[in-house]
């Protein structure tokens, strides 16, 4: 077999005997491995190390179970692999960034498979907070990229920059070939717009030395390497209303919450803030940059 393949047979394994012991000995077994092997292997292809990914899965199927079926903790602590309620709850509370107790409350949507770092957020009710609301956190690490973006006057937010620009940025911004992600709204530091441009304008990521032909009117700039702490709602019921409510959510939630968390800080002068398409089968996202504290 390729090594994706024995790669996903060692996952299907895990699978399927969560509740089960699992030790290095029985995963290289099944796939006819020496246990050296079989880890370096399943290192290699994924990045993870291969109890983590048992550990992780435990806490998925753990939370799971705590949304459908709630019962109690140490029940579902004991039944997917941890010895112990303490155990259990320091685990999960450091996997989804909320106790289990909490969790089972508010039953947050989750990915079967979370992004590594990956936090809930629950925000509390409040002026323009919806009840119950969860934001997912996680921080991302961008290289030193070039961004394309057209700029406006004064807009300090979409609907001014509409305004502005007209509502078809987004469309000639799909249109250049070779970018790193989606458009995006970004919200420029003043040392990066400079005097003539907008705080908001819409643009491009695209790599170092980019070559390709872009439509007229864009202007570029050199973006920095740097952590953004990410934000992003659940999904929600598409309508202007509901993403309107959802996008004050999660700045609202934005305002309250404490990167140091993560042992970072706030730094909103040393690269852009963004935004990205409000979608309601992934929620809103919105990135601000941080940097280690300290």
């Amino acid at each position: 077999m390729h090594e994706e393949e024995v790669v996903e047979e060692i996952k299907k394994f895990i699978e399927s005997h969560l509740s089960e012991e699992i030790t290095l000995k029985k995963i290289s077994d099944a796939v006819c491995y020496s246990e050296e092997h079989t880890s370096r292997l399943f290192k290699k292809n994924t990045g993870e190390n291969l109890f983590d990914f048992v550990r992780n899965r435990r806490l998925l199927a753990a939370a799971d179970r705590l949304k459908r079926e709630g019962g109690k903790i140490i029940n579902i602590a004991l039944d997917h692999g941890f010895n112990s309620h303490e155990v259990f709850t320091r685990a999960f509370s450091t996997y989804f960034g909320i106790s289990p107790r909490r969790f089972r409350l508010l039953k947050p949507e989750i990915k079967q498979f979370m992004p590594k770092g990956l936090k809930v957020f629950p925000l509390e009710r409040g002026e323009n907070v919806m009840a119950n609301f969860m934001i997912f956190t996680q921080i991302l690490e961008k290289e030193e990229r070039q961004l394309l973006f057209y700029p406006g006057k004064k807009a300090t937010h979409y609907f001014e920059y509409c305004n502005e620009l007209g509502c078809d940025v987004w469309g000639r911004l799909m249109e250049i070939e070779g970018t790193l992600d989606e458009p995006l709204g970004f919200w420029l530091p003043e040392k990066l717009r400079g005097e003539s441009c907008s705080e908001y304008v819409q643009g491009v990521e695209v790599p170092l030395g980019f070559k390709g032909p872009v439509p007229e009117g864009i202007e570029s700039m050199i973006l920095p390497a740097g952590s953004f702490l990410i934000f992003q709602s659940e999904p929600y019921e598409e309508s202007d209303e509901k993403m309107l409510e959802v996008i004050q959510s999660v700045q609202k939630g934005i305002a309250s919450y404490n990167p140091e968390l993560y042992g970072y800080v706030w730094a909103g002068e040393d690269a852009p803030r963004y935004q990205m398409t409000p979608l309601g089968e992934r929620g809103y996202i919105e990135a601000v940059p941080v940097r280690r504290k300290g």
